[in-house]
C-alpha cells in the first residue's frame, strides 16, 4: 500500500524553498561586520597617512577641514609628496597581494588593480578634499550594485588617498 492510499502525503521541499533568506539577526550581524571592516580599513589608511606625514590624526583632520589636500599637508610638514605617495602605494599593493594569498583575487586581478595605482594615488593626494575624480574607482560600474539606486559617492568621506 502506497502512502497516498493511507492518506499520507510526503512533503519534499524544493531547493529554492530549502534556501531560506537570512534572518534579520544574521543580516544585522553581517552589517555590523562590514562596518567593523570599513572602520579597520579607514584606521589603516589614516595610520599610513599620519606615519608618512609625521602628524597626528587631529592635525590631518583639521587641515582637511580647512580645505588642504594631502600634498598641502606634506608641504607644510616638509615631507616630499613622493614619500607620501610611495607609502600609500606600498600599503595598497600589500593589501591587494593579501587578497591574492587568501584567494579573494587572482594574481591577474591583482595586477589589474595595481596597474596605474601610483598615478591614481598621486591624483588623490593632490585632489581638493571632497573632490571626486571622474575616472577610476566609480566610473564604469553601472548601477554600483544589486540595488541599482546608488548614485556616485560624494563628500563626507574621510581623508583617504
Amino acid at each position: 500500500i502506497g502512502l497516498p492510499a493511507l492518506g499520507v502525503t510526503a512533503v519534499v521541499p524544493n531547493k529554492a524553498e530549502a534556501q531560506e533568506e537570512p534572518t534579520e539577526q544574521v543580516q544585522d550581524a553581517r552589517q555590523a561586520e562590514r562596518q567593523e571592516n570599513r572602520a579597520a580599513r579607514h584606521a589603516e589608511r589614516i595610520a599610513v597617512l599620519t606615519d608618512a606625514l609625521g602628524v597626528g590624526e587631529d592635525v590631518l583632520q583639521t587641515a582637511r577641514e580647512a580645505g588642504q589636500n594631502i600634498a598641502d599637508v606634506a608641504a607644510d610638514q616638509g615631507v616630499a609628496v613622493q614619500t607620501v605617495v610611495d607609502a600609500i602605494v606600498e600599503s595598497k599593493t600589500a593589501l591587494i597581494q593579501e587578497h591574492v594569498v587568501t584567494g579573494d583575487l587572482t594574481q591577474e586581478e591583482a595586477n589589474e588593480r595595481i596597474a596605474g595605482l601610483r598615478e591614481r594615488v598621486t591624483e588623490r593626494v593632490n585632489a581638493t578634499p571632497g573632490e571626486r575624480r571622474g575616472e577610476g574607482r566609480g566610473e564604469g560600474r553601472g548601477d554600483r550594485g544589486p540595488r541599482g539606486d546608488r548614485g556616485p559617492r560624494g563628500g563626507g568621506e574621510a581623508p583617504t588617498a
